[in-house]
């Protein structure tokens, strides 16, 4: 299921005649699929009712009598705001979906370097010797004064 593909339920108007009304969401699915979405529009039985959903999760929901009749994006406070609802759900799943990639793609990675994968060669064995000092002769003046240039 794509995060770009929203599905609306809406349920009959409480008006004069209990019909399905979706000329009331033309702003909501014109603007929607001018940005890129795919909007299906599915009727239900529940009377003033409307959820807006992307991956089957509730993203916005409202009364159909919030909804303006056959109104443009701009017009229509209620219409942008579960406009702006579905773009910011669309946003976290796209995060969500990218970290969920990245995380996969560092376990297969560490499965590469393990007993089983590939090892790692070095061309030559590197001895690694260090002298440590303590700490207060590191912090000395004079300790570091006395210290050869090649040292460094």
């Amino acid at each position: 299921m794509s995060f770009l593909y929203v599905r609306v339920y809406h349920g009959p108007d409480n008006a004069f005649l209990k019909n399905h009304k979706p000329q009331k969401y033309y702003g909501f699915r014109d603007t929607l699929q001018k940005m890129g979405f795919r909007v299906d529009l599915v009727p239900i039985d529940i009377l003033n009712y409307v959820v807006m959903e992307i991956c089957n999760h509730e993203v916005f929901r409202c009364s159909t009598k919030n909804m303006r009749f056959n109104t443009e994006f701009h017009r229509d406070p209620v219409c942008q705001r579960a406009i702006s609802a579905v773009l910011d759900a669309s946003r976290k799943f796209e995060r969500a979906r990218r970290y969920l990639w990245f995380w996969t793609l560092l376990e297969t990675q560490q499965l590469r370097t393990n007993k089983f994968g590939p090892q790692d060669a070095w061309l030559e064995k590197i001895d690694i010797d260090y002298e440590y000092t303590s700490e207060t002769k590191c912090c000395d003046p004079r300790y570091i004064h006395k210290k050869n240039r090649k040292d460094f």
